[in-house]
């Protein structure tokens, strides 16, 4: 799916002459439809935290729009397993912060990120049985982050439900989590108790997941044996609760121009029924929220 971010209007700085005298930076772009954008982080500066002994390449599809029912927006998504930890991330949204890095170090161009990118990653700590969950705010440098225990979902063995994924011989089953039902196929051929996202706990790899109402779906598209670093990047996290994120998303999708109007950003889009030029967002704008996990 092409992006929606046209393009970046303009970065400007001023200073509210008054009682305010701190300099605010104001951010302006100009969007086809009112969206969220992850921005671009540094990543210079991080620990290597383990070493991957395979990566697997996972499409993710997923509802972008109360109607959409096609399953239209997407992202790829990379598994690094290592020994003792295991890392789930955007490959699009990483690979452009990499080129963006060290473009800003000599030409100061960025390409900007498709809207359908995934701005969380999840770093698995297989000795210690958590989730290190970190999300990136739309528009800000903000990434906030929380730990939880790895999930025991409770699953249903499907034995009539059989299909071959990338040429592995998978068995359905079925568990609830997170407020929705999931069906997955796995295969012991690769016996270790991982998939995509925070699914896992089967006896093999789960290569395909897709929840009961289609919303999402994650589908393996590649599987090799890589030595790559896993990485934990060295950034100003915000820590929080599971609970307290999942709040603040909801009102962030709920109450998205007042959002970016508190995070001083100027949202534009084309004007209506044809009409050349760009109108701001309205500030009662409401993002779609349909999150993975309710």
């Amino acid at each position: 799916m092409k992006s929606l971010f046209r393009f970046l209007l303009c970065l400007m700085a001023f200073i509210n002459v008054g009682v305010r005298t701190e300099a605010q930076v104001q951010m302006t772009y100009a969007i086809d439809r009112p969206a969220f954008l992850i921005t671009h982080m540094d990543t210079d500066k991080f620990n290597v935290v383990d070493s991957s002994l395979a990566e697997i390449a996972y499409k993710y599809r997923f509802r972008m729009t109360a109607d959409d029912d096609s399953l239209s927006a997407d992202d790829d998504m990379w598994l690094l397993i290592g020994k003792r930890y295991v890392s789930f991330f955007s490959i699009n949204l990483r690979n452009l912060d990499d080129k963006n890095t060290e473009s800003m170090k000599t030409t100061l161009n960025m390409d900007a990120p498709q809207v359908t990118w995934q701005g969380y990653d999840i770093m698995r700590d297989l000795k210690e049985k958590t989730l290190t969950v970190s999300h990136r705010v739309p528009f800000t440098k903000d990434v906030c982050q929380y730990t939880e225990s790895v999930p025991d979902i409770q699953w249903t063995l499907l034995p009539e439900d059989r299909d071959t994924i990338m040429g592995y011989r998978c068995q359905a089953a079925e568990g609830e989590f997170g407020g929705r039902k999931w069906k997955v196929w796995y295969t012991d051929l690769i016996p270790v108790p991982l998939g995509p996202w925070k699914l896992g706990g089967l006896k093999g790899l789960i290569l395909k997941a897709v929840d009961s109402e289609r919303n999402f779906m994650f589908e393996v598209e590649g599987l090799a044996q890589k030595r790559l670093p896993v990485k934990q990047f060295d950034w100003k996290y915000k820590k929080m609760s599971k609970d307290e994120w999942m709040k603040f998303e909801a009102y962030m999708y709920s109450n998205a121009g007042q959002f970016i109007k508190n995070n001083n950003i100027r949202l534009f889009v084309p004007k209506a029924g044809g009409e050349r030029g760009l109108q701001p967002v309205s500030e009662s704008w409401q993002e779609y929220y349909n999150p993975l996990e309710k």
